[in-house]
């Protein structure tokens, strides 16, 4: 999988990213065939080699006929609804800005439609947008993680205030840190690169595992002395374990006021929520107290809601978060018959090289088995066990 790790160095606008992908090898020519598209005109850029705090970046010159006339959501939408782009190009933008419009709408309280939008209704928010999916498509990524996201100092300045309020509403979900470079940089993160970012990438508590391809840098205009004002972004591959483990995250917690009764409720919440496995461990804590210890497992794109769910169903005031490496055999299904014409029982199979190396029975189906037969549920099992051991006998 082609991952892009987007790494906020001292802040992000949308031409910063976009300045960043085509420093990471982003085709110019296909950047500007998507936003000439949109804009319905012949649309141009350059790039220049800048340094900020010692760090080589890529400045991105935008042109000078870009219209700073105001359009409303639907003529944005519209725009990138009729022109001829590739669809992966008009999915990704076309995102991007409905996610936008909906940030405005909620902070403003106004439907999307009765928006008056000031500078993101500019052409330049298409030229950035538009610009971006383009270079993303361009380089192949399929998958976006953003590090935690430099946050200025809050103040009154400007009709909004900073940060900004949509920003804010953006990147719910999203880490935060306070920026370096205090009040030098009043807007460190833009609504236009705040969408992106919020409406195509996802959080990582960490660089992903991956093998690196390229890195690219993109230049923001100021160039404060506390930080260098870059984003950063790397470029690669997942990078293949040399057991075949399949990456997986476990989230932790150690609760020591959590009701006995709600701990089953917290593991099936867990599940729900999207979690592999999850499962608890008695521990003891400082002072003696006896707690317990809840994990969970689970893939990076469930991450936000299994981690929301420990806040939600815990009284853990914090989650450990770690990657994992889990070796997994190739599963097949078949069905086993208890008796002539039932009732089915589901067999799960192990297969290692080609060879089936254990079978077991589903649960589930052995309970219900045993309902609709009047039995205990361990002689169920334990015939239904005998018929997948024989099962796999003759498989080998």
């Amino acid at each position: 999988m082609r991952v892009l790790y987007v790494d906020v160095v001292g802040g992000a606008a949308g031409d910063m990213l976009l300045a960043a992908l085509l420093d990471a090898g982003a085709s110019p020519d296909e950047v500007s065939d998507a936003v000439s598209a949109v804009l319905g005109r012949r649309v141009g850029f350059s790039t220049t080699l800048v340094r900020r705090q010692g760090l080589r970046a890529l400045a991105l010159s935008v042109p000078g006929d870009l219209s700073t006339g105001r359009r409303g959501p639907r003529e944005l939408l519209d725009a990138v609804e009729r022109a001829a782009l590739d669809e992966g190009v008009r999915g990704r933008a076309t995102a991007v800005l409905q996610r936008m419009f909906e940030a405005e709408a909620k902070v403003h309280g106004r439907a999307i439609d009765e928006l008056e939008l000031e500078e993101l209704g500019e052409e330049d928010t298409l030229f950035d947008v538009v610009g971006v999916a383009a270079a993303l498509e361009s380089l192949g990524v399929e998958r976006i993680d953003v590090s935690a996201l430099p946050m200025p100092p809050p103040s009154n300045e400007g009709p909004h205030g900073s940060p900004a309020p949509v920003t804010l509403e953006l990147l719910s979900g999203f880490a935060l840190r306070a920026s370096v470079a205090g009040v030098e940089l009043p807007e460190t993160v833009t609504p236009t690169a705040a969408a992106i970012v919020s409406a195509l990438g996802r959080p990582a508590p960490e660089i992903p595992e991956l093998v690196l391809e390229r890195v690219g840098v993109g230049a923001g205009t100021r160039d404060p002395a506390s930080v260098a004002n870059v984003v950063r972004v790397l470029l690669g591959t997942t990078s293949p374990t040399p057991d075949g483990a399949r990456r997986l995250l476990v989230l932790e917690a150690n609760v020591d006021d959590l009701v006995p009764e709600l701990v089953p409720d917290a593991i099936d919440a867990l599940l729900s929520a999207g979690a592999l496995d999850a499962w608890i461990a008695p521990i003891i804590m400082k002072h003696g107290r006896p707690a317990v210890a809840i994990s969970a497992l689970c893939e990076r794109d469930a991450l936000d809601d299994v981690r929301r769910t420990f806040f939600e169903a815990t009284t853990t005031l914090g989650v450990r978060v770690h990657e994992v490496g889990r070796p997994e055999l190739d599963r097949r299904i078949v069905e086993i018959d208890l008796f002539e014409g039932g009732p089915r029982i589901r067999v799960k199979i192990g297969v290692l090289d080609g060879r089936a190396v254990n079978a077991k029975p589903e649960h589930a189906d052995v309970v219900e088995a045993a309902r609709k037969l009047g039995r205990p549920v361990r002689s169920v099992h334990a015939q239904a066990s005998a018929l997948a051991f024989r099962l796999l006998e003759d498989e080998r």
